[in-house]
């Protein structure tokens, strides 16, 4: 756990190992540095100047030899604030071309813009854009291929939902309403169940002015259709057959 927190920080393995070295040992200079931890005495000495521009190790010269001493861990906050506002600035700055990319982006007409998405990279891409779209959710399940196909995703994407705030509706076949109602804890999700002979072998998702038709095998892909006018009709028909079985 260290090792892969420091990593986060951007330190090399031989500054993680070089400094975990230093905070055991308290000081120390570098060829018992490179004795003590396997790592020879050159690369030693670039991890030390690295660790010093961090801010994290200093030294002392002691009968003309330089003793080397770690920051206690506290010091890594300051990284931590350092790293903070570097994400930060890279946030504004990318944000700031996404609006330079708006303006030269040809204004949408009411047409029909059509995609298709493939495998589950593909539908986590799609799944990903309802939750950035933040708009409710309309489902007309075939079963209960999403939560079988994602597996942990399908449970980490509805927390997130939640989280965001986001309706969801989904109307199941009434054939597999047992297994449904074993997740009828997931929030901020209703849930009805109609007869089998109205439902499809593919899964029809409505989220704001996009249909997605998800189509099931071995290799699943999605069909994503983006018009007001059909993304309306479809909710219509969604909505009329889950008020025509109301609360089941």
């Amino acid at each position: 756990m260290i090792e892969e927190s420091l990593t986060g920080f951007g330190f090399s393995p031989s500054e993680i190992t070089v400094y975990l070295h230093l905070l055991k040992r308290g000081s120390s200079y570098a060829n018992s540095i490179s004795s003590g931890t396997g790592i020879n005495r050159s690369n030693v000495y670039e991890a030390l100047d690295r660790l010093m521009e961090k801010g994290l190790v200093s030294f002392v010269s002691r009968n003309k030899a330089k003793w080397y001493k770690a920051s206690p861990p506290e010091s890594l906050n300051s990284l931590l604030k350092i790293k903070e506002d570097e994400f930060k600035a890279q946030k504004e700055k990318f944000l700031s071309g996404i609006k330079e990319i708006r303006k030269i982006t040809p204004a949408k007409n009411e047409g029909v813009d059509a995609a298709i998405f493939s495998g589950k990279d593909g539908l986590k891409m799609m799944f990903e854009e309802m939750l950035d779209l933040e708009k409710p959710i309309a489902f007309f399940a075939a079963k209960l291929q999403f939560s079988a196909f994602f597996g942990p995703y399908y449970h980490q994407w509805h927390m997130r939902r939640a989280k965001k705030h986001i309706t969801q509706r989904t109307i199941f076949p009434e054939s597999v309403r047992h297994e449904a109602k074993k997740q009828l804890s997931i929030k901020l999700r209703k849930v009805r169940f109609v007869d089998d002979k109205f439902t499809s072998p593919t899964t029809t998702v409505i989220y704001g002015d996009v249909v997605a038709i998800v189509i099931w095998g071995p290799e699943p892909f999605a069909i994503r259709i983006e018009n007001r006018q059909i993304a309306r009709s479809h909710l219509n028909y969604f909505n009329l057959v889950w008020e025509s079985y109301g609360k089941n």
